[in-house]
């Protein structure tokens, strides 16, 4: 059984990384080594279960109030930051 979790956990890791990032341009100086990737999504995989956890507890914002945040940022009438409140 554990050995299915981490297989399915290694296919979840290798799918999370499909977004273009700059280092994945062929013009760039300084491309992501394989190490720093691994570290990354090791990174990124350990981070999903924290966010998940936050959700359920309730720790959420609507979306509608973040953009209204959002646009409101360098105008006259700049929304205060936005916190869930628990």
């Amino acid at each position: 059984m554990r050995a299915l979790a981490v297989t399915r956990k290694n296919a979840y890791i290798a799918g999370m990384d499909t977004a273009p990032r700059p280092d994945d341009r062929a013009d760039t100086l300084n491309p992501e080594t394989e190490a720093v990737k691994q570290r990354r999504l090791a990174w990124e995989a350990e981070g999903i279960p924290r966010a998940r956890a936050s959700a359920a507890a309730g720790r959420v914002v609507d979306s509608a109030k973040v953009k209204a945040w959002i646009d409101s940022i360098g105008t006259d009438h700049e929304l205060p930051v936005l916190y869930s409140g628990r």
